[in-house]
């Protein structure tokens, strides 16, 4: 049985681990296809300190070699063990355009922040709300918002909109008065593509939203460059109407859209004074 993941893939690189029960894979020839066509070739050869430490085999499971394709078609491209009919398929890989995968957050970044939370807080200067919406968008790189709320003391359902909402929470995050943008895409390579450009530029976090149903499939703690939980399963966050995902554009994640669907992308661009 061969398990494994591929993790990123650009137009000119990919990457991620690959396993087998006998643990016989170090120094293994992988190959990379688009169609019948192959587009690249690589060893086992880079040491993953979080699968060893789930017990699975020497470490020695990480790949990453250069690819050929063209623009838009990375999302296709699927890698095979020399010898084995087995097939890694991108399921929550993260697809971009170029060459240089993004650099996520250093863990100190991430535990600097969560301790200036926990001051911010202590003293009064960030509510409850904020703090616990901005401690897990820190920690997790994904935080899901319900739009549909009672306020206190009163019978009516209220519906926050989208936008007012996305902003809210984009502010909060920048910590300025922002201008929202809002840009839609019609499928998960656009949706890909947003991201990667989104995940280099000032404001790195978006809201994403959908009128109808949707699913984001998102690796939890993949925003933190060394994180240790690459092995994990993809944690699904429905998109509806009702609700909006605040999302870490660093983090590993995949958008399920259905056939004719759509998703609207909230981000932040500083105001203009």
């Amino acid at each position: 049985m061969v398990r494994g993941n591929i993790e990123l893939a650009t137009t000119e690189a990919i990457q991620g681990w690959i396993f087998t029960e006998d643990g016989k894979v170090r120094n293994r020839t992988v190959l990379a296809f688009k169609g019948d066509l192959c587009v690249g070739a690589g060893k086992v050869d880079s040491f993953r300190p979080d699968l060893a430490d789930a017990g699975m085999g020497d470490g020695y499971l990480g790949f990453s070699f250069p690819i050929s394709v063209a623009p838009g078609e990375a999302g296709a491209v699927v890698v095979k063990l020399e010898g084995s009919d087995a097939i890694l398929l991108q399921h929550g890989a993260f697809v971009t355009t170029g060459a240089t995968p993004v650099e996520g957050l250093d863990r100190a970044t991430v535990r600097r922040r969560l301790a200036e939370l926990k001051w911010a807080l202590k003293h009064g200067r960030i509510a409850q709300a904020d703090f616990d919406y901005l401690r897990i968008l820190w920690s997790l790189g994904v935080y899901e918002r319900g739009l549909v709320r009672r306020n206190a003391g009163e019978e009516a359902i209220v519906t926050d909109k989208p936008a007012a909402a996305a902003a809210a929470l984009l502010e909060s995050y920048v910590e300025m008065d922002t201008e929202i943008e809002a840009i839609r895409v019609e499928s998960a390579e656009a949706f890909s593509a947003e991201l990667a450009e989104l995940a280099v530029g000032e404001v790195p976090v978006a809201a994403v939203h959908a009128g109808h149903r949707a699913v984001l499939r998102v690796l939890e703690g993949s925003h933190v460059a060394d994180a240790s939980g690459r092995g994990a399963p993809f944690v699904d966050y429905p998109l509806s109407a009702a609700n909006l995902v605040m999302l870490d554009a660093r983090a590993t994640v995949e958008l399920v859209l259905p056939e004719g669907g759509a998703v609207d992308i909230f981000v932040a661009r500083p105001a203009q004074s």
